[in-house]
């Protein structure tokens, strides 16, 4: 419960829900649309580092020496054929988005025996709970999802609301329902899927219980988990400084609202007949030889500004997050740049080797289904893994990036890797470029017979 509710807060501040507390007056016209007022600051936070997190391929590393030969990189190639048929390049920004905001993100493997492939889904959040090794704080033991449904099934053939839940062991897949009710009546009985074959549903390698397990088919995306096995928000940094914004931000409406204008008073004039109005063209005049007219000055708000600067570079300084890139305007350049950005490109690697290793832990689970039930079984070779690639985080010009990817190819480097680093699809690159030579080979062997004819 807990777990959940910080979950709702951290996402209530990610999309600026948490907004100032107005004056009546102010509200009425900064909340017109019924959206509570906020300068939010907490996705920008989020934002800029989720933007550097793209994941454009798949690589194939030999854990044992490979000696002169080249690894093979077929199981690299069916991992990205799996990744483009799960439509992941979208899925991707959802998953690091969501472990940024909240911490934790779910994905949950399956075989589909229509497509014959793994199929990666993500999960709710809130309705998926991981419990991890006392021994291994990184194996998970089990896990479960628990939500309700009204979906049709052999044991729910009339749609009632019921709660289902499962629990994924290493080896088995134990799935329960129950009346939904609101609370906690009712006791929870076996569930049955239409095209399970018994319960519960055993996840070995020969699909009965004397298989080897395959593994929980549940991966946890956790942003810089904590002791306890879930992750950490990067939103619950920025939170202190968005409810000072806030306060502040607060502060300067009422500031401007009030005392924006410079204030004109008159004195001396209580027996005149006269309304003053400040009314562009008017000029006041009273009869009274005791009459006074005098002008306040507006209130300055350079240093309600600066107050509110100076929490902004706060907050950069405590997420490592560019101060460009939260307050807009020209960015630095050069090494300039370079320098602002480093912290915000070292946490886009640290989270790169965090993410990678979770969608590593996906494809060797989609290797063992597809081992398991493809009719053509597909095995990854116990001395050879797959390797995510990434997109480069820093921000660099093309010409940097062509330079740097010609020094690598100088060191041994493949060029399916600098492709993928540069942000090309080295399978289709191969199709044009063999498109392109079978297009010079037809129009030489065009002119070689021109020339016969001649």
């Amino acid at each position: 419960g807990d777990r959940c509710a910080n979950y709702r807060l951290y996402q209530d501040f990610y999309e600026g829900n948490k907004g100032s507390e107005l004056r009546d007056r102010a509200r009425q016209y900064l909340e017109l649309s019924g959206i509570p007022f906020c300068e939010n600051f907490c996705d920008t936070v989020v934002d800029v580092l989720a933007e550097r997190l793209t994941v454009v391929g798949f690589a194939t590393t030999s854990i044992a020496p490979a000696g002169g030969d080249e690894v093979d990189d077929t199981a690299a190639r069916q991992a990205e054929s799996w990744w483009r048929a799960n439509r992941m390049d979208g899925l991707q920004q959802t998953v690091h988005a969501g472990s940024l905001i909240r911490g934790d993100e779910y994905v949950i493997v399956e075989w589909d025996p229509v497509r014959g492939m793994p199929r990666f889904y993500r999960q709710l959040p809130h309705q998926v709970k991981v419990v991890y090794s006392p021994d291994e704080t990184d194996r998970i033991e089990y896990a479960t999802k628990v939500w309700n449904t009204t979906r049709v099934g052999k044991l729910n053939p009339n749609g009632r609301a019921i709660r289902r839940l499962n629990v994924y062991w290493p080896d088995r897949v134990e799935k329960w329902y129950r009346p939904d009710k609101g609370g906690e009546a009712g006791a929870w009985e076996r569930w049955q899927d239409d095209g399970d074959l018994g319960w519960p549903v055993w996840t070995t390698t020969t699909g009965a219980p004397d298989g080897d397990p395959v593994g929980v088919p549940v991966v946890h995306f956790r942003y810089r988990p904590g002791g306890a096995g879930q992750g950490r928000s990067r939103v619950r940094q920025a939170i202190p400084f968005q409810a000072e914004l806030n306060k502040y931000l607060a502060d300067l409406s009422d500031l401007v609202d009030n005392h924006a204008l410079p204030q004109d008073w008159v004195r001396g004039v209580s027996g005149d007949n006269v309304t003053f109005k400040r009314v562009p063209g008017n000029m006041w005049q009273a009869t009274s030889a005791d009459a006074e007219f005098g002008r306040l000055d507006a209130s300055p708000a350079d240093n309600l500004l600066a107050v509110i600067e100076g929490v902004l570079s706060r907050l950069a300084r405590k997420t490592r997050t560019p101060m460009h890139l939260l307050t807009g305007g020209t960015p630095p350049s050069g090494e300039s740049l370079k320098t602002a950005e480093s912290g915000l490109v070292s946490q886009a690697k640290a989270c790169q080797t965090d993410f990678g290793n979770d969608w590593e832990d996906m494809i060797r689970l989609g290797f063992r289904l597809a081992n398991m039930f493809a009719d053509s079984p597909v095995t990854l070779p116990d001395d050879v893994t797959v390797e995510a690639q990434w997109a480069n985080p820093a921000t660099r010009s093309d010409k940097d990036e062509l330079e740097t990817a010609t020094l690598k190819k100088q060191l041994g480097v493949s060029k399916r890797t600098l492709l993928q680093e540069l942000g090309y699809d080295p399978e289709a690159e191969e199709e044009l470029r063999r498109a392109e030579n079978d297009e010079a080979q037809a129009a030489i062997a065009g002119l070689l017979n021109s020339g016969d004819e001649a």
